[in-house]
């Protein structure tokens, strides 16, 4: 047994065992929120704090290699990708909700003329059906993905800003940069307690501290002397305390989160062990493995649907079953496993082809790119025309 080299990790192409991750975080959120008391150990309802930390770390390992391999990050080409990897299953399954609901004449009943304008603006956040006691509009999960978004209108740029990756010895400036953001973000608008209140944790500020811990991670592991500090975390070993206490705050996080009155400082303790988890489910050893099977990665890669999903699939499924309608085990595993059906559906209907365009639409413009620059001269040779004129 041995850590894992700093090349290793570069050389890695995939991250099989954060898919697995994803679908744990996935399938806990839908027991919390159908499976009835016998699952509030779960604490399911912080699954969508891992999906922060995972995506903050993803997105910006991706550009930090796009920077290593092209020598630039395009901004362009960043926010084409995430247009056609957001929107196509977003749209699909809002614009379903909004078919269901106009065929059960439900559309004013519910809400959607004055929702409509926080979805579709990724303002989620603040129209979640708690606010204002409105009828449930099967979407208001949905919020998170206004908070990722609004993150990545500004992250990319102030990566680009900073000039990240433009010199390895800017990686202490980048570094510092990030913890100072990582110690001023939490001055939440709901301040250090949110007393219970279910709009403060929607609109908290928290939620950007903990995608921006995730694209810490990504910055030390991407730099060889942040990699340094952490290489010795990726030992087989070490998995098995961090583990340990990820595990045992997670299982008690829904008690200590109300003992302590909603304190976001809780929150932002799960952010700094889910980010030590995911250096061990980066590095070889069980855990890895376990997360990395094919029916872990299957759920994985269908988890962005099957989240959105949960709310309609739920509505239905107690529609056809009223029995259902009870929240206990069997009802989250009619959830999940319909859910994830639909969900299979989209990812390859909508999901991946839609990606694949986007892929398309890069290359295309990356080659007229590389045309327009072969077709125009060199600097030298633009001198030297100058010159003989």
């Amino acid at each position: 047994m041995r850590t894992m080299s700093h090349e290793d990790y570069l050389g890695m192409r995939r991250f099989p065992g954060l898919d697995g991750l994803r679908a744990l975080a996935a399938t806990m959120v839908i027991f919390y929120h159908f499976g009835g008391p016998n699952w509030t150990w779960l604490s399911g309802w912080v699954g969508v704090y891992i999906f922060f930390v995972l995506s903050g770390f993803l997105i910006t390992t991706l550009l930090l290699r796009e920077q290593d391999r092209t020598g630039r990050i395009s901004l362009s080409n960043f926010y084409i990708r995430r247009v056609f990897r957001i929107l196509p299953p977003y749209l699909v399954i809002l614009g379903g909700i909004i078919a269901f609901v106009l065929l059960r004449a439900e559309f004013l009943e519910r809400g959607f003329p004055r929702a409509l304008k926080y979805y579709l603006t990724f303002l989620n956040e603040f129209f979640p059906s708690v606010t204002d006691h409105s009828a449930d509009n099967f979407f208001s999960g949905s919020w998170t993905l206004g908070i990722e978004e609004k993150f990545y209108l500004v992250w990319p740029f102030l990566l680009v800003a900073i000039g990240i990756g433009a010199a390895k010895r800017k990686f202490l400036l980048v570094g510092g940069a990030m913890v100072v953001l990582l110690a001023l973000v939490p001055l939440t608008a709901g301040g250090w307690e949110l007393a219970y209140s279910p709009v403060a944790i929607y609109r908290s500020t928290i939620h950007y501290f903990i995608l921006a811990s995730g694209c810490l991670l990504a910055i030390l592991l991407h730099y060889r002397r942040g990699y340094a500090l952490l290489k010795p975390l990726t030992h087989p070993l070490a998995a098995i305390p961090i583990f340990a206490g990820f595990a045992l705050l997670h299982t008690n996080l829904d008690t200590l989160w109300t003992e302590s009155r909603n304190n976001v400082w809780l929150l932002a303790g799960y952010a700094g062990l889910t980010m030590l988890l995911l250096i061990v489910l980066l590095s070889p050893g069980p855990l890895r493995w376990l997360l990395g099977t094919a029916p872990m990665r299957f759920v994985g890669e269908r988890s962005y649907s099957l989240y959105l999903l949960q709310g309609p699939v739920h509505f239905v499924v107690v529609q056809a079953v009223p029995g259902l309608a009870t929240h206990r085990t069997v009802s989250a595993l009619t959830v999940f496993l319909v859910g994830l059906a639909i969900a299979d559906l989209i990812h390859r209907w909508v999901e991946k082809p839609l990606i694949d365009v986007g892929k398309r639409v890069i290359a295309r413009k990356e080659l007229r790119r590389a045309e327009r620059r072969e077709a125009s001269p060199a600097p030298s040779a633009r001198v030297e025309a100058a010159a003989a004129s």
